[in-house]
């Protein structure tokens, strides 16, 4: 493989890997899908089709392939460690679904293996290619709500979508093997949003959090968990994140409030507003589609080029741990 292209091998072929990464590293200058890896034959059957990609059952296999260069860790948390340090002993450089691991020790524990061998280890922390966030971020820094004072960020979810993918019995609902819960596991990349959004670190984090079982949702436990948090700079906010709401009713907002008395709203991934009176409004649409609509395809792009580049990435391991230590503040509580 020459300089100018980097092969790639998608492990994992769940919505992410197969709907995401896969089509993306197809397609993106500078990539090329050499090979996608699956337990499940059958998830294998598109991409390979579509792509004319290679198919290995087994990762391992295609980690012996000198046309891959790096490789994309999509499978559930679990498996992320050992994927993803055999890819590094094998010389790859490594892209890797959050949370990076299922344990603090164990995300140090792949960062510095990753260090020592001089291979790149990027966390897939794409709200900070979702369009709108990175707008938002932009109009943070032109000023245009004064001095941030305050934040809300809230996500629901469907109960009866996620009880599909997360019934009880799955390992998401396994401490030992998820790190936490399902709202430690989906809370990673919003706490990442927040400190890429500002600029600093989390300062504090409380968490109180609400279980129950949901009228006409089997194998399932609903959520309700709310964080107080300051951040280092001096603003202070709540996260919510939610898995009881009603089918069809799936939500993300950001709300964001200003010392000139402006607010800023980013509404899922492709609204934006700042509003300082009801006459006064400002409002942008972003109509990305596919990989592109929550940053995926714009990371994916991204890891190409620091590869090709020889570059070093604006972020890494550090902030998924980082992001992982306030999450883990929630199973503790």
């Amino acid at each position: 493989m020459g300089l100018n292209e980097v092969g790639v091998m998608v492990v994992g072929l769940g919505f992410v890997g197969g709907q995401a990464h896969a089509p993306s590293f197809a397609k993106i200058e500078g990539s090329k899908l050499i090979a996608v890896s699956d337990i499940r034959p059958e998830t294998a059957e598109r991409p390979v089709q579509k792509y004319g990609c290679e198919y290995y059952p087994d990762y391992r296999d295609g980690l012996d392939d000198s046309r891959i260069d790096a490789v994309v860790v999509s499978t559930p948390t679990p498996y992320h460690y050992d994927i993803a340090l055999d890819a590094i002993n094998h010389g790859k450089h490594v892209l890797c679904e959050m949370p990076l691991t299922s344990s603090l020790d164990l995300s140090e524990k792949l960062a510095g293996r990753a260090k020592e061998a001089g291979m790149l280890l990027m966390p897939v922390l794409n709200f900070r290619f979702t369009p709108n966030y990175v707008r938002a971020k932009e109009l943070l820094q032109d000023g245009r709500i004064g001095t941030p004072m305050a934040f809300t960020f809230r996500e629901h979810i469907p109960a009866k979508e996620l009880a599909k993918q997360w019934p009880l019995s799955s390992w998401a609902w396994n401490a030992e093997k998820s790190g936490g819960l399902p709202d430690y596991t989906l809370s990673v990349w919003s706490i990442d949003l927040l400190r890429w959004m500002f600029d600093t670190e989390i300062d504090s984090v409380k968490w109180e959090s609400s279980y129950a079982s949901l009228d006409g949702v089997k194998d399932f436990k609903g959520y309700q968990t709310v964080g107080v948090v300051r951040l280092e700079n001096g603003v202070v906010g709540t996260l919510q994140y939610g898995a009881t709401v009603g089918e069809g009713l799936g939500s993300s907002r950001l709300e964001i409030y200003g010392a000139n008395t402006a607010t800023l709203e980013a509404v899922w991934n492709n609204q934006l507003r700042v509003f300082r009176s009801s006459e006064s409004l400002q409002e942008w649409s972003f109509e990305e589609k596919g990989a592109r609509v929550w940053g995926h395809r714009q990371l994916d792009q991204y890891f190409i080029n620091c590869i090709l580049k020889g570059a070093r990435p604006l972020f890494g391991p550090k902030d998924a741990i980082a992001a992982q230590e306030i999450a883990k503040k929630m199973v503790e509580s």
